[in-house]
Formats: structure tokens, sequence, C-alpha cells
């Protein structure tokens, strides 16, 4: 019993120190989510500007364009916003170029912005410190990833010194659920056979 419960224990700690280490790059994230009948947005994290670019000032509206050269991502409360270069972008993250918004936004202005073909940005609230806390949501009722057209999957964008990372999460499907629970059931009778066997 106390060696299963060893191994259990080894187990979790490196799959924690494995998920930190793949989280330690990305200073801000943004994860894409279906929560029920809406699909929910949030960023987290800070940013470090060094070395960044700045381009503009400008207003800015709430919401998603998944795909095409004008593709973004914007949420939170701010009258403007400061706009920095992006350096790297890992693309699509969807195919429809639609606008889908939402004013059921609140927290710090965070955006990531295709620019219309030209250098991509990321947008922060204006006089933004670098490496301030960030943290925003933002709710699109009524919508879904698959009719937003959104891919599933991670997507990287990059400035000078810093990593923002934007995750899709997929909606399983109720085979994919069953196949889960059946999974969850296997390991549940493997542990109480195991048990079994330790104590006799």
């Amino acid at each position: 019993m106390i060696r299963l419960d060893r191994s259990i224990g080894i187990f979790l700690l490196a799959a924690g120190m494995a998920l930190a280490a793949g989280s330690a790059q990305a200073t801000v994230v943004v994860d894409i989510t279906q929560s029920g009948a809406n699909v929910d947005v949030t960023a987290t994290g800070s940013l470090d500007l060094s070395g960044a670019t700045f381009d503009h000032i400008q207003p800015y509206s709430t919401g998603i364009i998944p795909g095409g050269s004008n593709w973004y991502v914007a949420l939170g409360d701010s009258p403007g916003m400061d706009w920095y270069q992006l350096t790297g972008t890992t693309l699509p993250f969807g195919s429809s170029g639609n606008y889908y918004t939402s004013a059921a936004t609140g927290g710090d202005a965070f955006s990531i912005w295709g620019y219309d073909g030209g250098t991509p940005l990321v947008g922060l609230p204006t006089g933004y410190i670098s490496s301030t806390a960030i943290s925003s949501s933002m709710v699109l009722a009524g919508e879904t990833i698959a009719g937003m057209t959104l891919t599933p999957g991670t997507y990287t964008f990059a400035t000078p010194g810093d990593t923002i990372i934007l995750n899709i999460s997929a909606v399983p499907e109720p085979a994919t659920w069953a196949m889960m629970l059946m999974g969850f059931g296997g390991l549940g009778a493997m542990l109480r056979r195991r048990r079994g066997i330790l104590a006799a």
C-alpha cells in the first residue's frame, strides 16, 4: 500500500513539474473555452516589454475575429490602448473573418491584433508599466467555439522579451465523454484490485 501511494505521489509531482515547465515561458495566457451556451475568454499574467517597439495609441472594441488578416482578440475595460509590435505569431486560430463582439467584459485591457495584414500588434492599457499584472475576462453569450470557427489548439505570439499563449479548448463530444468515463472506471477498478493484492 505504501509503495502504491508513493508511486502515485511521484507521478503527481512529475506531472506538476512538467506543467509548470510548460507554462513558465508564457507570461500572458489567453484561454478561450466553451461554458454551456457561451464562450468564455480570460487573459492572465504580465508582459515584459523589454525591447518591444511601440506602434501607436488607439481606442479599441472588445470581441474576437478568428481568421483573415485582421484577426483579433480583445477584452477588458480601457478607453485607449498602447499598441506594441509582435515579433512572431502562430496562425491561424480560426477561419472566419466575422467580428464576434461582446460588451460583457471587464478587467485590464488586453488585445492581440493582425493589424489588417501589417505588423501584428499586442495592445495594453495606455501607460502600462512592463511586467504589471494583467487580469481580464469576457463572455460571448450564445456563441460556440465551433460556430465561431475557432480552431482548438495552442497559439504563440511573441514580443522581443516575452511570450503570449492563446489556448482554445475543444469541447469533448459525447462519445469522448463516454470513453473518458470508461477510462476512469477502469483505473478505479485497477486501483481497487491492487489494493486487494497489497492487503493480502
